[in-house]
């Protein structure tokens, strides 16, 4: 659903661009800045739905600069935040719509990491496109995440060790789930355990 919504608010800002000129210049030709001007309220407008319709917390990389740039510039800037993991086993919970995936992973220590969102779709296995296969790469019995430390977002997942492939798949969340509420994407969970939310979450406890 949001895919449908940011896509429709950038047509929606390229429509009234299209036709503020045309109200202003009608059959006559458009000025010269009409043209560049449509590819900066693209770019811009994709960059503004991909903040106002995706996870909160979540900030795209500007267009202009590249991952490299962004990360370099916010590590100069402290703005980087590093926590490493050593886990034992992982389920995943089915994705619903576009939310991205949904990651239950034991720890060595027994606590339970929970992580949520489309940034974990750049490590799980690609088998039906030449151009994009890959191997799974997360989860993986060690591994480091690297978040923006004011805004909290994952901004890459250093992957080691030997990957972990989900033991089973759960149901997506329902709408009860969702108003019970469930955790936060980096919420670790010590009140029950790794075989507890799993049993939970198949629907067999």
């Amino acid at each position: 659903m949001r895919i449908i919504l940011a896509g429709l608010f950038v047509l929606i800002a390229l429509i009234a661009f299209v036709g503020f000129v045309s109200s202003r210049y009608g059959d006559n030709e458009w000025p010269w800045w009409a043209t560049p001007s449509i590819f900066v309220i693209t770019a811009g407008s994709i960059w503004l739905a991909l903040i106002v319709f995706n996870q909160r917390g979540y900030r795209p990389i500007p267009p202009w600069k590249s991952p490299e740039e962004y990360m370099k510039e916010l590590e100069a800037k402290g703005l980087l935040l590093t926590e490493s993991f050593q886990a034992r086993r992982a389920f995943q919970v089915e994705e619903f719509e576009d939310e991205g995936s949904h990651y239950f992973i034991e720890l060595d220590d027994g606590s339970v990491l929970y992580l949520s969102g489309q940034y974990l779709c750049d490590f799980e296995a690609i088998d039906d496109d030449p151009e994009l296969n890959q191997p799974r790469q997360f989860p993986c019995t060690s591994f480091t995440l690297i978040r923006h430390k004011e805004a909290g977002f994952v901004m890459d997942i250093l992957c080691s060790g030997e990957v972990l492939e989900p033991e089973s798949i759960a149901p997506s969340f329902n709408k009860d789930d969702w108003r019970r509420g469930i955790p936060e994407d980096g919420e670790r969970i010590t009140t029950t355990t790794y075989d507890e939310i799993k049993a939970q979450r198949l629907r067999t406890k």
